[in-house]
């Protein structure tokens, strides 16, 4: 087309006709930007759909390790209320009150609370969005902030899970100072958490005693304590992940449309 209207400017200008040659070559230039403007906008097309398809591989993969993160947390918090029961069942049998019948019945409880369990998120996904820069290629503003905000969050849960790892670590001292772990251990056998095969101890030791000891009841009642600030966090948190994974959910149609 360009040598077309070349052809006919050479033409004109053999003629003598000046205006009607600047006229066409105006209109050679008019065309030659039309031609560079549907290119750009082509680029730009193209740059559009090549940023959504990552866009939308960046949302599946992000799914995939919320999903999984919630499912972990939610089972948690299922996990730290029957322990945190099985703490407040402790200090109903402290002091003066009556004891369990059996010492067995007793090292299953406390068998059961060192099964606590900790957050250990997925992480991938994000990690790698926000170490590479490529958070701005989600569109969404608001699931933006939400990812940011979310590791700061996995950092509470994880302080509170080191708070009660301290003071179980505490109680465990006490039971290796006034009780028997091989007694505890052996209710494991029983059952069947672990393949290790413990007799019982072979001092006249009853757990059980443990329940006379104040100390021993103040650092069960500290872990409640502790153990309702993390359900707490966690719930917190389990409403975060069901906002990111809303937001994501609805990026990924809006892409897909």
């Amino acid at each position: 087309m360009i040598k077309f209207f070349r052809k006919i400017r050479q033409n004109l200008l053999s003629q003598g006709k000046t205006g009607m040659y600047l006229k066409y070559a105006i209109g050679e230039i008019i065309l030659v930007v039309i031609g560079i403007l549907i290119a750009l906008q082509i680029n730009n097309w193209n740059e559009q759909r090549n940023e959504s398809k990552e866009e939308r591989l960046i949302l599946l993969n992000l799914k995939e390790d919320f999903v999984y993160n919630q499912r972990i947390l939610d089972s948690l918090v299922g996990r730290h209320i029957e322990i945190k029961e099985l703490q407040i069942s402790i200090l109903n049998y402290t002091g003066k009150k009556p004891k369990p019948v059996t010492e067995n019945e007793f090292n299953i409880i406390l068998e059961t609370l060192y099964h606590m369990g900790e957050f250990y998120p997925k992480k991938g996904a994000l990690n790698d969005l926000i170490n590479s820069g490529r958070l701005k290629i989600i569109k969404n503003q608001r699931l933006r902030n939400s990812l940011s905000s979310w590791p700061p969050v996995v950092e509470r849960i994880k302080k509170r899970e080191e708070n009660i790892r301290q003071g179980m670590n505490g109680i465990q001292i006490l039971i290796e100072e006034n009780g028997s772990w091989l007694n505890v251990d052996n209710v494991s056998n029983s059952l069947t958490i672990t393949s290790n095969a413990f007799p019982e101890s072979g001092f006249d030791v009853d757990n059980r005693d443990l329940l006379n000891d104040l100390k021993f009841e103040n650092k069960v009642e500290s872990e409640i304590v502790q153990m309702n600030i993390l359900i707490r966090v966690q719930k917190e948190a389990l409403k975060s992940l069901t906002e990111i994974l809303d937001l994501i959910e609805k990026e990924i149609k809006t892409n897909d449309n």
